[in-house]
């Protein structure tokens, strides 16, 4: 049973823990711009996102940033409710340290993140696919 715990947590947990950066992005876009999604493959795991309208520079870093965001609220939370606390108490003795690696896994951008946070240029906005209505 120890090595399937092992194996989950070594392998199973990153594996979802990327995906769920990806999907952050997906959501905050679709709650932000109209938009369509067209998988182009899986390793890396890419999407292209076809915007209905262009959206701005500020809704472009929003986007990019979103995990940063959002994972920064949920260690909030985590923090404030007790729920940290009671990790660091549980068994294996190390979740918590792989709890933190996964959460900075989560939360840190993409060098594309960070160059589409600081450096939205015109022609981001126009690389978009842009969905003709």
């Amino acid at each position: 049973m120890a090595g399937v715990q092992a194996i989950f947590l070594a392998i199973c947990f990153p594996v979802l823990v990327i995906g769920l950066h990806e999907l952050t992005h997906l959501a905050v876009a679709r709650i932000t711009c109209p938009i369509s999604i067209e998988h182009t493959s899986w390793v890396p795991l890419r999407l292209r996102l076809d915007f209905e309208r262009v959206p701005a520079k500020a809704t472009l870093r929003m986007i990019a940033l979103a995990p940063l965001f959002v994972g920064s609220v949920t260690a909030v939370i985590a923090i404030q409710t007790g729920i940290w606390q009671q990790i660091k108490t549980a068994d294996p003795y190390y979740l918590h340290h792989l709890m933190i690696a996964y959460w900075l896994l989560y939360i840190v951008p993409s060098p594309a993140d960070i160059r589409l946070a600081i450096w939205p240029s015109a022609e981001d906005t126009q690389r978009v696919q842009v969905n003709p209505q």
